[in-house]
């Protein structure tokens, strides 16, 4: 469950897309490395159109969308035609519980190291901090001139004023730009100074995860209301109280990346 914690912070706080009235939509793919466990490899599309946020997973098998005007989370099961709806931001579950005293920080600074990505030049940011209580570091390349990036970095200043106040808030700011590439590395707990390389590597071996994500391709896109509509087939379901409703219906895997997108 902590997993799911941490991946839902770093989605929402390093990946969330966009804001205005148009569209933009982002394929990328991702590459979860976890502790004593195998390497998940997923494609993730967002799109975004005003204040709302459509994330589409595994094939459309889990749907999630965020409408921060009626301050909602939607997630869709796409195999049972069932969905689940909670207030946004969590009011309970593991990102409404994470501990108010620790709240996230990252603190990203510029390298001067610029990248080519499908076309788009970027310019690559270094960040560390933390995450709740555990330790995080992010490299990306960030860009401001793809398209839809102003509806993008609007969306994400949208976010971070809706979660303000809360745990899920981030009390640095992120770089400007879309990410066209986002390495998260999380460390689960305070790493003791001064242990001995062999212990030290055991200890990550067990406690730290990587999240990479490439962006694959983006687009600006005037998006209909009904992309952000539960489909009229779909049954509504009460979300499970254990995990505050964020993840019912089945096992969930998140975003941003809400940057994160997928």
């Amino acid at each position: 469950m902590r997993n799911f914690a941490v991946l839902f912070w770093a989605m929402i706080i390093l990946t969330a897309p966009a804001l205005c009235h148009a569209g933009v939509v982002v394929d990328e793919q991702e590459v979860i490395s976890q502790p004593g466990a195998n390497n998940i490899t997923r494609n993730r599309t967002v799109m975004i159109e005003g204040d709302k946020q459509k994330s589409i997973l595994y094939n459309g098998k889990r749907t999630i969308i965020t409408d921060l005007g009626k301050g909602t989370m939607t997630v869709m099961d796409g195999s049972r035609k069932t969905y689940v709806e909670v207030p946004f931001p969590p009011k309970s579950g593991p990102s409404g519980s994470m501990d108010k005293s620790a709240p996230s920080t990252i603190i990203f600074k510029k390298t001067g190291a610029h990248q080519n990505i499908i076309g788009y030049s970027c310019d690559v940011y270094s960040g560390s901090g933390t995450a709740g209580r555990n330790t995080a570091s992010v490299t990306g390349c960030f860009s401001d001139s793809v398209p839809g990036a102003t509806d993008y970095n609007n969306f994400q200043h949208e976010m971070a004023d809706k979660v303000k106040g809360t745990p899920m808030a981030n009390t640095s700011e992120n770089p400007p730009g879309v990410p066209l590439t986002l390495s998260t590395t999380i460390t689960f707990g305070q790493v003791p100074p001064g242990l001995p390389a062999a212990r030290l590597k055991e200890l990550l071996a067990r406690n730290q995860f990587v999240t990479s994500t490439t962006l694959t391709r983006i687009r600006a896109s005037s998006l209909p209301a009904a992309s952000f509509q539960v489909p009229p087939d779909y049954q509504k379901q009460q979300p499970r109280p254990n995990v505050g409703g964020a993840s019912t219906g089945g096992s969930t895997k998140t975003p941003s990346a809400q940057k994160v997108p997928k």
